[in-house]
């Protein structure tokens, strides 16, 4: 094969060190034993936060997409600060174009059976990660919300958001503290909510009450109570 090497540091302070030079000589090993031609190699300082911002990376890709069959580099971190972002480049970059990703340090590459069975195992684990981070933030996000912050949506009754913290309004504060007043006096939910409509007080859109929504109230400020 015809190979681009890609080699990276994140800072300037790195870039002296042998880190760069031990990055070339490995790719350079590499193409020679398996006798794929080293077309160039491209060196790179920066963060790998993103491919966009490292030109020396956007040189590298467009000498794969008009010259070469793939890029190679000493470790995925090189390319990408994530198994997810490699994997995006992969399946939306190079295998569209039928190039090929060599990883010497995880033996990858996605020219071989063996690279691709890599590459999907990988995306296995990737998709796994994705599902545990997404579960952890909706469970983070609802014990929030159950607390009585703000997690996402639109704020509960007698809040509202700012900077993405709850704030009281006052106006639906003292609606409140109407609601469970005349609840402890022993009207029902929807005795309330007539009384409110009868009232003019409007709902958090600006509608009128039922039995429901003010039960919902109820319910939500217990809780909130019962926390504190």
């Amino acid at each position: 094969m015809k190979l681009v090497g890609y080699c990276r540091v994140s800072t300037e302070g790195q870039e002296d060190n042998t880190s760069l030079e031990n990055q070339r000589r490995r790719i350079e090993a590499y193409c020679q034993a398996f006798d794929h031609e080293l077309m160039e190699i491209f060196v790179e300082v920066g963060s790998g936060k993103d491919t966009v911002n490292r030109p020396q990376f956007q040189s590298a890709m467009e000498m794969v997409a008009t010259k070469a069959d793939g890029i190679v580099a000493l470790k995925l971190d090189r390319i990408a600060r994530s198994c997810r972002d490699v994997l995006t480049l992969v399946e939306d970059v190079l295998q569209p174009s039928s190039k090929a990703l060599v990883l010497l340090d995880l033996n990858v590459d996605t020219s071989t059976p063996t690279g691709k069975m890599i590459l999907t195992m990988m995306a296995a684990v990737a998709e796994l990660e994705r599902a545990q981070i997404n579960e952890r933030c909706q469970g983070g996000r609802k014990a929030k919300a159950d607390a009585g912050g703000y997690a996402y949506g639109t704020p509960a009754f007698g809040f509202a958001a700012q900077e993405k913290e709850l704030v009281p309004v006052e106006d639906e504060q003292q609606t409140i503290a109407l609601i469970r007043r005349h609840r402890r006096s022993g009207k029902s939910y929807a005795k309330i909510a007539d009384y409110l409509n009868g009232q003019g007080i409007p709902t958090k859109r600006g509608k009128e009450w039922n039995a429901m929504q003010v039960h919902r109230i109820i319910q939500r400020t217990n809780k909130q109570r019962d926390i504190a």
